[in-house]
């Protein structure tokens, strides 16, 4: 039972505080934990104040105080994430900026690559960095999701002149890119093994994630695995986002779930986004044969959006207050699963 927090360092920034169902003002962790929750998401961005980057002052962005979610930010953030005793997941987005279906920019300083075997190793360069800056000091992660939402590919756009900070307005890197295609799938296997084999040169232990995000559409989603194990892209866990809004009915979750484990007996599998449907999905995964079905993580629990509603809506003065009525369905699964 997890969730996705990475706001959590820049909030703290302008002076956030959190209010459990209580009325007691605690440490987010401390509050999640309470609720059940034992692992944490946090997402990394290779240079945030990069131009076009997450903290960059451009097209409409007002720029931030810090880098929020570049390196130095995780391994701060992982550290206090470890010392509470929760699990953690980390999301390489292998961009300044949000990779997602819409968008994969290929960083700044990566973009004078001109061959895929030079993309792959400033990628290669990069993981090891992170993964050993975050050994040294004791919080390396449990899991590692090489790519966000990789459903189109990965390291695939370049910003134009229209681009913001959240990479809208990218364009296709004709030259030189990872897109999931059937001509192209020999450069995205080689980006994504780069990945996946750096994180278990640092550490055979740690779980390795694909996340895709076209739940809803099991065709599709059949392709892409199928073309990434054909492609002999080895990896432990196949994660997906399962947002009512985005990738249902939920009606059909249960029988795609059930088919993907089917289908995929070599792989685990887990929700590595969502909102709502808490309870359907976490007892979807622990259905799944064979214990394969990991558990969930909600994204940004303190934000709300047409994906779905905050478990702590944010109230004046910085302050998140937990919405008891959505709480209850964790404490609820908590007791139920026997989580601690």
């Amino acid at each position: 039972m997890g969730a996705d927090i990475s706001y959590w360092s820049e909030q703290l920034s302008w002076g956030a505080t959190y209010v459990d169902t209580d009325g007691k003002t605690k440490d987010l962790l401390e509050l999640l934990k309470n609720h059940g929750f034992n692992m944490i998401r946090l997402r990394t961005f290779v240079d945030p104040w990069a131009e076009y980057g997450y903290a960059a002052n451009t097209n409409g962005c007002a720029g931030k105080s810090e880098p929020f979610a570049g390196k130095e930010d995780i391994v701060r953030t992982a550290q206090h994430i470890k010392a509470a005793g929760m699990g953690l997941l980390l999301d390489f987005h292998y961009s300044d900026t949000w990779a997602d279906p819409g968008k994969q920019i290929i960083p700044e300083a990566w973009r004078g690559a001109r061959t895929i075997d030079d993309l792959a190793n400033e990628l290669r360069v990069y993981t090891l960095d992170v993964l050993e800056s975050l050994r040294a000091v004791d919080a390396l992660p449990d899991m590692v999701q090489v790519g966000n939402e990789v459903t189109p590919g990965m390291l695939i756009h370049v910003p134009t002149s229209n681009t913001d900070c959240w990479g809208n307005n990218s364009t296709v890197n004709t030259f030189l890119n990872g897109q999931a295609n059937n001509t192209n799938w020999p450069n995205l296997a080689r980006l994504l093994n780069t990945g996946l084999q750096a994180v278990k040169q640092v550490s055979p232990e740690i779980q390795t994630v694909l996340h895709i995000e076209n739940t809803g559409r099991p065709t599709d989603v059949e392709w892409w695995v199928d073309s990434a194990l054909q492609h002999n892209v080895q990896f432990d866990v196949l994660a997906f986002s399962a947002y009512a809004a985005f990738q249902g009915p939920v009606s059909n979750w249960s029988n795609y779930f059930q088919r993907y484990a089917a289908r995929y007996p070599q792989l685990k599998i887990m929700v590595a986004e969502y909102n709502p449907e808490a309870r359907l999905l976490n007892d979807l995964m622990r259905a799944l044969p064979g214990g394969r079905g990991l558990g969930t993580m909600i994204w940004e629990p303190t934000e709300s959006g047409s994906w779905g509603q905050a478990l702590l809506p944010w109230s004046e003065g910085n302050v998140y207050i937990a919405d008891p009525a959505r709480f209850q369905e964790y404490d609820a699964m908590m007791r139920d699963y026997g989580v601690r």
